[in-house]
């Protein structure tokens, strides 16, 4: 499909027949947010949950097959692709791949990659009697910016599954709309779109006499069903497997055997009964575990309360290796002060190591927690020892004191709070310090023998000026004045030894005097700095307003984010404080108003293109009223 926002193909026809719960079907649409549709295309970009009915969000639509329904973006963005939407037919099923596409509007910063099949139930990648296959990569957002989202999370959810359209049968997986991967069944809490992350979603959607939905078994998701697991002893083993009841209301209740017993302890973690059971098993292999070649075939089976109740059964195979190499060893600090942490050096002589944080070395820079490391020799990674880093507080001193004394009077500095040791940077060890002038900051050790450092201060013993200009003509000009400005500052005792002029955008300049002539329209702030033979300093800042003799009537603009014409602009108004601006469509409905415009109105997509007639007034009384026309 060609770089689109909310576009669909035209109709494919199937080389075979898919059923949707009893509803077959010859031909689809790919539609670029996610989904196929069979009736029309869809270019709703707002998801719904499942079930749906017809109609849902404008569109006469919802029978649809989603692997991930959401804002989907594949324009290119300033040289940037937005991803690729490619679909391929075989004679027993349609493949549909979102390679690494991108979200509205034309956001490339996080991407997904997903695919789907649909069969009529004899393609093998499927798996034989099924029809659909959901498949994922890496998923990093959820939501469009038009779906009330915000870089990518938030707002409306993006919804996996499957819908007749008769808001009764569907199938659904889950809605995403935040980062993470947690996870708490297809009906819960909206969940972390990682959770999708490598997954494979197997599924029938045939109906027994074409009716009502099927009474479907729990469905098992994993990373290790496909292949034996070979580990080695002393390495650390994660299995982790989830099986969906896809019914709303349903339980599923998760179990597993492993023939023969493994020796080593296993530690389950088990949510069932759950709409979505979650197993998880950990361990580490001892070397009684590889006798008889080391094979232990885990079975995993999975029951629902459904009517009649379903049951899933997979196995996977584990095979255990002896190594002769020991487990790394961890050594290093177990007191770790606050923000400065403890290094962690693991035994040498593995190939590489891979820590709990993640870091790829034998040695490592940590804070407080806990911590182990994976080092592989050959095939094996072998775990360590658990070590665990304790926190110690860093002090973080404050000074306190009166830092600007105009009368010559010192300053006294001390810490907010007492502690052990003082180290100040004009060498006192005293808990407080009488100072002039100057620049101070103290080094703390509370009894933990932890050390902070203050932020320094600056103490300043002399009288400040008072900065202060006018300006000739005094207050608003129109283009073409010169302006000259003279400086009123006062000493306050002191002498002024520096007088500095300084703008954004027309010059800087010294001396008692500056002046300048004004040929654009616009705010230009004048500020005058004063600085004594102390070094006290004292600042003023004029906005010189220069407003514009004519205004500059529009007649057409174009909001579509090209960069050019996109906003409702009458050239010279925004130097006018407190224009007002009102709006009207064709039937005299105020669709924008504003009592201080400054030519920033982009209509959103809710305001549709046309003429619409407009009323601006100017502080000075001067009103201007008319039609501009919207295009897109």
């Amino acid at each position: 499909m060609q770089p689109n926002d909310d576009g669909y193909s035209s109709m494919i026809t199937l080389p075979f027949q898919f059923n949707l719960y009893g509803d077959l079907y010859s031909s689809c649409y790919i539609n670029n947010n996610g989904n196929i549709t069979f009736n029309a295309g869809l270019y709703s970009f707002s998801a719904g949950g499942f079930p749906a009915g017809p109609g849902f969000n404008g569109q006469n639509d919802t029978i649809m097959v989603a692997p991930f329904w959401g804002d989907v973006d594949t324009r290119i963005s300033n040289g940037v692709s937005g991803g690729t939407v490619k679909y391929r037919l075989t004679p027993n099923a349609l493949y549909v791949n979102w390679d690494s596409v991108g979200y509205y509007g034309m956001h490339t910063d996080k991407r997904n990659t997903f695919q789907l099949i649909i069969s009529d139930g004899t393609n093998t990648d499927v798996g034989i009697g099924n029809t659909v296959s959901f498949c994922y990569k890496d998923m990093q957002w959820t939501t469009g910016d038009a779906s009330l989202g915000t870089n990518g999370f938030g707002g409306i959810p993006a919804t996996v599954g499957a819908n007749r359209g008769n808001g009764v049968d569907f199938i659904q997986f889950g809605r995403f709309d935040h980062a993470g991967t947690d996870y708490d069944g297809p009906f819960g809490a909206s969940d972390g779109i990682s959770w999708l992350d490598n997954k494979n979603f197997v599924f029938n959607t045939t109906t027994s006499g074409g009716s009502s939905t099927q009474n479907i078994p729990p469905i098992a998701s994993s990373t290790s069903l496909c292949d034996t697991v070979d580990v080695c002893v002393n390495e650390l083993v994660d299995l982790d497997i989830n099986f969906l009841a896809p019914e709303a209301g349903q339980l599923t209740m998760a179990s597993y055997t492993i023939v023969p017993p493994l020796n080593a302890t296993i530690t389950e973690t088990n949510t069932s009964p759950a709409n979505t059971a979650n197993l998880h098993l950990q361990f580490i292999p001892t070397v009684a575990d590889t006798v008889n070649g080391g094979i232990h075939v885990i079975t995993y089976t999975a029951s629902d309360d459904g009517t009649p109740p379903m049951t899933t059964t997979v196995t996977v195979a584990i095979r255990v290796f002896y190594v002769a190499a020991p487990p790394p060893v961890i050594t290093g600090d177990t007191v770790a002060c606050a923000g400065q942490g403890v290094v962690l050096t693991a035994s040498g002589g593995y190939q590489h190591y891979q820590w709990s944080n993640n870091w790829n070395d034998s040695v490592v820079l940590v804070g407080p927690g806990t911590y182990y490391v994976q080092a592989s020799t050959g095939a094996c990674i072998l775990v360590s020892n658990t070590i665990v880093v304790h926190e110690a507080p860093t002090p973080a001193p404050v000074i306190n004191g009166v830092l600007f004394n105009c009368g010559g009077e010192p300053a006294v500095l001390s810490t907010t709070e007492p502690y052990q040791n003082y180290a100040w940077s004009n060498g006192s060890h005293n808990p407080s310090i009488s100072v002039g002038t100057g620049s101070y900051s103290v080094t703390v050790t509370n009894p933990e023998g932890c050390s902070g450092t203050s932020a320094s201060v600056n103490v300043n013993s002399a009288n400040s000026p008072t900065a202060g200009f006018i300006g000739n003509p005094n207050g608003t000009v129109f283009p073409g004045a010169t302006v000259t400005y003279t400086n009123t500052s006062s000493p306050n005792g002191g002498t002024i030894t520096s007088v500095a002029w300084s703008t954004d955008s027309i010059g800087n300049g010294n001396g008692n005097t500056f002046s300048h002539t004004f040929t654009v329209p616009g705010e230009y702030p004048i500020t005058l700095t004063v600085t004594t033979a102390d070094g006290c300093t004292s600042t003023y800042t004029y906005v010189q307003v220069v407003v514009p003799v004519t205004i500059i009537i529009p007649n057409v603009f174009s909001p579509n984010n090209d960069g050019e014409n996109d906003a409702l602009a009458f050239e010279g108004a925004q130097y006018y404080p407190n224009t007002s601006l009102s709006v009207f469509n064709r039937w005299g409905q105020v669709v924008y108003s504003s009592s201080n415009y400054k030519n920033t109105w982009r209509p959103g997509k809710d305001i549709p293109e046309g003429t619409y007639f407009f009323i601006l007034k100017l502080i000075n009384g001067d009103e201007y009223t008319g039609n501009v026309t919207l295009v897109r």
